[in-house]
Order: structure tokens, then C-alpha cells, then sequence
């Protein structure tokens, strides 16, 4: 039974992780720890039908038992934080660190099977996999209360998110706590208690992949996605000084040639990195950006007393615009009038 259980988790595991690449929305730092979980579910489970059908392969529920219970604490905290604390990422070094070293002096996860105990523990085993217990449920615990604390979760989008993560969260714990239930009651003496590992195992695992599988879609689409193309190759990371040297300092905007590549090459750098740049630090596209800056100049022009003989077209070319009917469609874009009601608007 515990075989077909482990061979149908496998191909469960499979259809998910290919339902994640089959859709069109980006990638994101959500999606990379969702795939990565379903990954190693899909390779536990499928060494767990090996290993009960016969072909026995050491000590590899420990390694994706740790690397596993690890990617789901991160995708608790990329849920909850959009991101993983600094002080997690340095608790967990540490874990891989002292797992390492347990790992090579024989540290296996304890299991029951047929209402015996295997993997006997040393007390050094027992302080770190009590330590990796304590880290699991709470951060578990840490990211509830930070979910339902949150003050900012206001629109509908938000509250169903809230909802499905709390959850997640809670049925986790419970699962943890069922968990570590059975095998202290075991421990006493309670055999008939828990008969076998496998059956909180294959749940906690069935239950990942139903709530990854079913999940809010808009999750998708959030505002951590990037581009497949950056996982491959990660982009130069442009400074703000850098740009802002060149762009505004240096007046760059009131070129009537200004154009991305041009820009790019004066920052040493490409295009889509350019790009990226003002999409993710300014909010807004290159086009967007030339002209906003190019009607805030010509404003201040219009209300300066020395150029009130020259004509709209000339401020016009002085702020950069190369033709009326782009100057006139800008400005009228970010100040909602023409340039002669602007003018009669300060007078």
C-alpha cells in the first residue's frame, strides 16, 4: 500500500511541477520556491517507492527531508514578507553547517516502521534535530502572527492571499505537531499510536502539492517577476547616482535624439538592463519618463520672464520635443491643459 501511496505522490508531484511551467505568467521568487518543493517531493516520494519496493538507498530522507522542510519554511516567509529576513538566511547557513557535520557522523531522522523505531539517536543528534524542530514551527508560528497583524491587507486581492496562507500555515504546524505527537507517544510506549512514518510523511506531502496546485493564480502574476531570461543571466545592476548623473544632472532628457540605446551606452550598460532599471527604481517606461521630464522643463520655461517673446514652439524645442503635435499631446498628458492655458493659468 505505502508503495502505490509513494508511486502516486510521485506522479502527482510531476503534473504540478509541469502546471507551473505550463502557464505564461513570469516567474518570481514565489514561483522558483513553489517548483523547488514540488521537486522534492516528486524525487522523496519517488525514492521512497524504490526503497519500498526493494531497492534501498541510504540516508536520502535526510537529505531532502532537510533541504524539503527548508524551501517550505522560505516560501512561508516569501508569502508573508516578500522576501527571506537576513537573520533566517543566517540561521539556516548555520543549520547546513551543523547538518553537514551531523550528516557525516551518521545523523538520520528517526522513523517508525512496523511499530519499531529506527535511526537510534546520540544526544548530539537529538539537540540538533530538536534545534531544526524549534526553527520549523517557529518561523511557523513567527509568519502566522505576522499575516493576521499586518494592517495593509485591505483590498480583496490581499484578504483572499491572507486566507489561503493562513491555512497553509496552520494545517503545517498541525501537521508538525501531529508529527512529533506520535513519536513522543511511541516513545512511551503508545505503539499503536503510529505504525509507520510514512503516513504523516505522505500527508504533509499531499497536502503541499494540493495547496500549490490550487492556489490564487494572481499569485503568479506579483510584482516580484522577472523575466525568464535573468535566471540564465543576471543583470548588471545599475546605480541610481549613475543614472541620475547622466539623466538629470546632465540634462540628458532635453536631447531631441535621446533614446534608450544611447543611454544605455553611456551607462555601460544594455538596453533591457536600462530597462529593467526604470521599470523597477522609477515605476515608469523610458518614453514616459522623456516626456515628464520634458514638460517639467517646459513648464519652467512658459513662467520665466525671460522667455515670454519666444514663441510655444521655441520653448518647445528647447525642452526637447521634436515636433508640436508630441509636445502638445505630453503636455497636455501630465497637466490636463494646453501650453497657452497653462500660461493664462499663471497670469
Amino acid at each position: 500500500m505505502y508503495s502505490n501511496l509513494a508511486f502516486a505522490l510521485t506522479l502527482l508531484g510531476i503534473f504540478s511541477i509541469l502546471e507551473n511551467f505550463r502557464t505564461n505568467y513570469k516567474f518570481s521568487l514565489l514561483r522558483y520556491h513553489m517548483i523547488a518543493i514540488l521537486v522534492c517531493i516528486t524525487i522523496s516520494s519517488f525514492m521512497d517507492y524504490l526503497d519500498l519496493t526493494g531497492f534501498l538507498i541510504p540516508y536520502y530522507k535526510e537529505v531532502t527531508k532537510f533541504l524539503g522542510t527548508g524551501l517550505i519554511v522560505n516560501l512561508f516567509y516569501v508569502l508573508v514578507h516578500k522576501k527571506i529576513p537576513r537573520i533566517v538566511i543566517i540561521i539556516e547557513i548555520l543549520l547546513i553547517f551543523f547538518f553537514i557535520i551531523m550528516f557525516c557522523f551518521g545523523f538520520q531522522f528517526p522513523l517508525v516502521i512496523n511499530n519499531q523505531l529506527q535511526n537510534p539517536q546520540s544526544n548530539y543528534h537529538k539537540v540538533f534535530y530538536i534545534f531544526c524542530l524549534l526553527f520549523t514551527a517557529g518561523s511557523t508560528i513567527f509568519n502566522f502572527i505576522k499575516l493576521y497583524t499586518n494592517k495593509n491587507n485591505k483590498n480583496l486581492y490581499e484578504i483572499k492571499i491572507q486566507k489561503w496562507v493562513g491555512a497553509l500555515l496552520i494545517a503545517f504546524f498541525l501537521l508538525i505537531l501531529i508529527n512529533v505527537l506520535f513519536l513522543y507517544l511511541f516513545l512511551k510506549g503508545l505503539k499503536e499510536f503510529h505504525d509507520r512514518t510514512y503516513i504523516t510523511l505522505f500527508t504533509t506531502r499531499f497536502y503541499m502539492i494540493i495547496f500549490i496546485l490550487f492556489r490564487p493564480k494572481f499569485l503568479d502574476d506579483d510584482k516580484l517577476s522577472i523575466d525568464f531570461n535573468e535566471i540564465l543571466i543576471k543583470p548588471q545592476k545599475l546605480a541610481f547616482k549613475d543614472f541620475e548623473f547622466v539623466f538629470y544632472t546632465n540634462h540628458y532628457y532635453l536631447r531631441p535624439d535621446a533614446n534608450m540605446e544611447d543611454l544605455a551606452l553611456k551607462l555601460n550598460a544594455t538596453k533591457q538592463e536600462l530597462a529593467n532599471f526604470i521599470k523597477n527604481e522609477i515605476q515608469e517606461n523610458f518614453i514616459e519618463l522623456l516626456s515628464k521630464n520634458r514638460v517639467d522643463y517646459l513648464k519652467e520655461l512658459l513662467k520665466a520672464k525671460k522667455y515670454e517673446s519666444f514663441t510655444i514652439e521655441a520653448l518647445s524645442e528647447m525642452a526637447g520635443f521634436n515636433n508640436r503635435r508630441t509636445m502638445y499631446n505630453a503636455f497636455n498628458k501630465f497637466t490636463g491643459m494646453t501650453p497657452t492655458e497653462y500660461i493664462q493659468s499663471f497670469k
